[in-house]
């Protein structure tokens, strides 16, 4: 009996760790609208002030506590709503997604720099190592009772002040309706900025909560939101109740499987992915979304280049390798081949969220995939793994893409997300697959043609590359490709025409899921030896997020993409130790520049280098007018609609 109430109160604590972080999502969402991938970040970054103020500095607990949790936390969700979220649209899921993961990654950057992983940092539990009570011979920590009652006390106050005060309740609707909410008399940007700082407190209060009774680490306190995850979206990120039963859920069961359970084999790993695996399963199960009429993110229009042009990108590319190639020397050359594989990969990105308007953040798995497959059909490198690969990549995609055609595009970037983490556990780490151990990989055999030097290599990288990139822009300049950006805009207005949106979304996941896995098994190839490190579904994060800075509707994107993830560590290698980390810091402040050109690094050093053509400029000039004129007369039309219902 002892051990079962030691283990339900370790349960509870767990869950209700889980409960306040999944709080602190669900408040900032029903408010603004925008799912903060930050959340863990900040609870990480409060973490370690709170180390900071109460080892290093000595400072009480108590005044530890109130300055991170009611001064400096609010501060930055303060500082993050006004500078960031306030300037995004809600209804660009792909672009809300990716500015709150720059923050998660900027945020590691400052947390690696300033306090640099060592072994031993460890955070004073509250009542010390005596604080604890015994319960029929088992000892329960205060701190684990705290948990508890803090859970207690935040459902609670939540559920009273959403529903029972003014203020919670035009937190409530702001989101649905901002201008009606404006003419009420309440200011959304201020409502806003409220649920920001209640929801980096609840995040910092988790952080310090798991640093405290559990471990103080970078990685660890930013992925706690992961887990996280399950538990608000049982509640569909609004319905508080249903959150806190998820996240306790989740704390009993892992607490039962802990110590009920034991695991062998490749059930080992299902304890640390059950959370994730309890993502899948409601993300799963949720009914389906009903398309909605509303406002589209209409994005930038991009140039798209012709067949002929694409081609010639595409020579020129080849030229550039076949002409660097004998000048790179090294361990320079290994990182540029691995970082032209990568960008072959990638394109699935470009494919997927460019085109398609989805966001999959299990890319990396896909590698993994490919990679796994060609070195076990791929045997001597022969070419025929490459479709092997690329075959049972279409399928699982399309198998995958059965989700996206009931859940919203959010929903369907965490189950991607939930997936890639499964896939990493469950199936690459495993030692009968890939594992922890070097895996061979053979080097693509071509007849007539010895691709073992890796100078030959990257410039039939290159030839790859470019074909394939032919490949995606042709898709994008056909009928399918046009459906496919009239669906990113507005999927309600594309099924009130009559279009088959099922059958083009399962036919973009095939398609983008076989590039990929494609893709991953060019990397493998040019690799030689993988582990599953190589695909540690974290990475997918990385790549989707480097691919957004410099253009997710352009093939240049995805080999830029690539490059900047390849060739990362040789500058790091050229840094001191400490600042080593700054490059985390560098690639969330970079992606922050999305908010002023979404389009991209290429699109936009493109077209200006195009408008120094007069006659290009001239014409870009003309076409501005002509748009600025039809919004005016539109917004005269509407105007002498209101007017009579108004008077």
């Amino acid at each position: 009996m002892g051990e079962f109430i030691g283990l339900t109160i370790a349960g509870l604590s767990l869950g209700a760790i889980y409960a306040i972080a999944a709080s602190g999502l669900v408040v900032t969402y029903t408010t603004s609208g925008v799912f903060n991938f930050a959340h863990g970040a900040v609870g990480m970054i409060m973490a370690f002030v709170y180390w900071q103020l109460r080892v290093q500095d000595h400072w009480s607990a108590p005044a530890a506590l109130g300055l991170s949790l009611l001064v400096i936390a609010p501060a930055i969700g303060l500082l993050l709503e006004a500078v960031l979220i306030r300037r995004l649209n809600v209804n660009d899921t792909g672009m809300t997604l990716i500015v709150t993961v720059a923050v998660m990654v900027a945020l590691m950057g400052v947390a690696f720099t300033i306090w640099p992983p060592t072994i031993g940092r460890l955070l004073p539990q509250f009542f010390g190592p005596n604080g604890h009570v015994s319960i029929d011979g088992e000892l329960i920590s205060y701190e684990e009772l705290i948990s508890i009652g803090l859970a207690v006390a935040t459902a609670l106050g939540l559920r009273l002040f959403f529903h029972n005060t003014r203020i919670g309740v035009a937190m409530r609707g702001v989101v649905d309706d901002r201008q009606l909410m404006a003419m009420n008399g309440r200011s959304p940007q201020f409502l806003n900025a409220l649920s920001w700082m209640i929801g980096a407190a609840f995040g910092a209060l988790a952080g310090i909560l798991t640093a405290s009774t559990y471990t103080l680490d970078v990685l660890t306190l930013t992925l706690l939101v992961l887990n996280s995850f399950a538990a608000a979206m049982l509640g569909r990120l609004r319905n508080l109740p249903l959150t806190f039963l998820g996240a306790i859920v989740l704390g009993l069961a892992n607490a039962y499987m802990t110590g009920y359970l034991r695991l062998t084999g490749w059930l080992v790993e299902l304890r640390p992915v059950l959370p994730t695996l309890f993502l899948f399963i409601v993300l799963v199960a949720l009914p389906a979304v009903r398309l909605r009429a509303g406002t589209a993110a209409v994005s930038k229009a991009i140039r798209v280049p012709g067949a002929r042009a694409s081609l010639v990108n595409g020579a020129v590319l080849v030229a550039v390798a076949a002409i660097a190639a004998p000048f790179i020397h090294g361990i320079a050359l290994g990182n540029v081949n691995e970082g032209a594989a990568l960008g072959i990969g990638a394109l699935s990105i470009v494919l997927l969220s460019g085109y398609g308007g989805q966001m999959s953040l299990a890319q990396y798995a896909f590698f993994g995939l490919g990679a796994w497959l060609f070195g076990e059909t791929g045997h001597g490198g022969n070419p025929l793994g490459l479709l092997a690969a690329a075959g049972a990549g279409a399928v699982l995609g399309a198998l995958v893409a059965l989700p996206a055609l009931r859940l919203r595009r959010l929903e369907f970037a965490l189950s991607t997300l939930a997936f890639g983490t499964l896939a990493w556990y469950m199936f690459l780490s495993q030692p009968q697959i890939i594992g922890l151990g070097d895996v061979n990989i053979p080097r693509l055999h071509l007849p007539g043609l010895s691709l073992q030097n890796d100078r030959v290599n990257l410039v039939f990288l290159a030839v790859v590359f470019a074909l394939l990139s032919a490949g995606v822009l042709a898709i994008r300049r056909s009928r399918y490709g046009r459906i496919l950006i009239a669906a990113r805009d507005s999927e309600a207005a594309c099924a009130t025409l009559g279009l088959n949106l099922r059958l083009t979304k399962i036919l973009l996941f095939a398609l983008a899921s076989a590039i990929a896995t494609f893709g991953g098994a060019i990397y493998g190839s040019t690799q030689l030896i993988v582990t599953s490190n190589d695909f540690q579904y974290v990475s997918s994060l990385f790549i989707v997020l480097i691919v957004y800075v410099w253009g997710i509707s352009t093939p240049g994107g995805a080999l830029a993409g690539g490059m900047s993830l390849a060739l990362a560590p040789l500058v790091e290698a050229h840094v001191p130790a400490r600042f080593q980390a700054l490059t985390y810091f560098f690639t969330g402040l970079g992606a922050l520049t999305i908010l002023t050109h979404p389009e991209g690094v290429i699109p936009l050093i493109t077209e200006r280098l195009r408008l120094l053509n007069p006659l290009a400029a001239y014409r870009s000039r003309q076409t501005r007018q002509v748009r600025v004129a039809n919004e005016q007369l539109l917004t005269t039309v509407e105007v002498r609609r209101a007017t009579p219902a108004d008077a």
